[in-house]
């Protein structure tokens, strides 16, 4: 009788679907409006983090998204407390720290100086006189990267940078086109700052996995091809236009 009972246990054990874990997926507390916390819902939301969510749903793969400060979020990769963190620029320097899958869109960096500014730029050695306000921890392109500029890093976020600008404590900040004017309106600033020059890159943006993770960030990958030929990322991307 009790063989049986075991037998019959091992039958029911085999018999039960096998639920993938779910992986965890980590971002940037305070990128808008590409990863943010909803301020009505308090739940992640953002252009990326729909974007990540439906490559997620498309692959059937159980996760959990949840923001952290950016420079928690890199730490935590670093040490794989998390699968997955989004979103990096495709810098060299990036490739060198994870495995990058994507892109899975483009943003346009550029530089904002108040309204009332006469900073002009065509390189950067014309920046050379001025103060470039950054966000700690960023990564924007090679060339500004390694640049010998009077740089800024004081921020901590991008919200901070764009104060920072509008209280004069710097002369000109870099960062994404979408997000730096998405910040003057929320500020009520729009009509106080300008972009200048020409936008200094087009540049992709990436979900990041450890090194040694091939076989989850190759999982994903498939899973932003299935969304990118279904049409699903040009609904979001066109959403958030």
């Amino acid at each position: 009788m009790v063989l049986v009972r075991l037998l019959l246990s091992s039958l029911l054990l085999i018999s039960l679907p096998v639920v993938a874990a779910p992986w965890l997926v980590a971002s940037d507390e305070a990128f808008p409006p590409y990863a943010y916390i909803d301020p009505i819902t308090k739940q992640p939301a953002g252009m990326d983090t729909e974007i990540v969510r439906a490559i997620m749903d498309t692959m059937e793969q159980p996760y959990e998204i949840k923001l952290y400060p950016w420079e928690r979020v890199k730490k935590m990769l670093e040490f794989k407390q998390v699968d997955m963190a989004y979103q990096f620029a495709g810098t060299p320097e990036r490739a060198a720290q994870y495995h990058l899958v994507g892109p899975i869109r483009h943003g346009i960096t550029i530089l904002m100086a108040r309204r009332d500014s006469a900073i002009s730029y065509q390189s950067l050695e014309d920046l050379m006189p001025y103060t470039v306000g950054t966000v700690f921890g960023y990564s924007y392109t090679e060339a500004f990267d390694k640049a010998p500029l009077k740089k800024d890093s004081g921020a901590t976020n991008p919200q901070q940078l764009m104060q920072k600008l509008i209280a004069h404590r710097v002369d000109v900040v870099i960062g994404d086109k979408a997000q730096l004017l998405y910040l003057a309106r929320e500020l009520g600033v729009e009509r106080d700052v300008r972009t200048v020059g020409k936008p200094l890159a087009e540049v992709p943006r990436y979900v990041g996995f450890p090194k040694d993770e091939q076989a989850k960030a190759s999982l994903f990958a498939e899973g932003l091809e299935k969304s990118r030929r279904d049409g699903t990322l040009e609904k979001i991307l066109n959403k958030w236009q």
